[in-house]
């Protein structure tokens, strides 16, 4: 064996230990950091964490059932048709669901519909369906408030209303004045008491 041959060292190199620390070891490093401040916040200033903890489940929360009332159940149930439910039902229905705005899904699930069979509902009665709506943090499809159509009104409904312990029954010569909010005035022509003859 000769001596000119002697072997040398072979060096392995790494991946990302060249030049110091890897990017793993730095990421943990702040990720440390990070909690310990965190903690420190949280011993220092309890409260805060109850409000931020709070706040954070209150989205969360939020998100959620927003979430769970906007989406169409695709194993929902058959609803009625769309030829048994009338216009009076479909109007009294949005302004029951209203909040000020109406969702789609919910005006869907009033009826036990899909959402595609609600909106072939809402536009059948020439109801305009918007692509977003706003009811408090929430966002969806759904009618405007702007767009909702007013309450049918019974024919059979008077202005007056109901006659009152000492409010006579026969309302011919009753008038009504409105007062401002304060309501209204009904004023009774068969008395006389306030009357004055004038005498030339």
């Amino acid at each position: 064996m000769s001596t000119d041959e002697t072997p040398e060292p072979e060096t392995v190199d790494e991946p990302g230990e060249q030049g110091g620390m890897s990017e793993r070891t730095a990421k943990l490093i702040i990720a440390a950091v990070a909690l310990a401040a965190l903690a420190a916040i949280v011993i220092v200033f309890p409260y805060v964490a109850y409000f931020v903890a709070g706040i954070l489940a209150c989205r969360g929360w939020q998100k959620t059932s927003g979430w769970i009332g906007r989406r169409g159940s695709s194993d929902a149930k058959p609803g009625p048709d769309a030829g048994e439910v009338t216009a009076e039902e479909i109007v009294e229905t949005l302004h029951e669901v209203a909040n000020p705005n109406v969702f789609l899904a919910d005006f869907a699930a009033a009826f036990d519909l899909d959402t595609a069979a609600a909106r072939a509902l809402l536009e059948g009665q020439e109801i305009r369906v918007r692509r977003a709506v706003r009811n408090g943090d929430s966002t969806g499809v759904g009618v405007h408030k702007d767009d909702l159509p007013p309450l049918p009104r019974s024919v059979q409904e008077t202005p007056v209303g109901g006659v009152d312990q000492g409010q006579p029954t026969n309302q011919q010569g009753l008038s009504a004045e409105p007062i401002g909010l304060a309501g209204v005035v009904v004023k009774d022509g068969s008395e006389t008491s306030r009357r004055h003859q004038v005498r030339n």
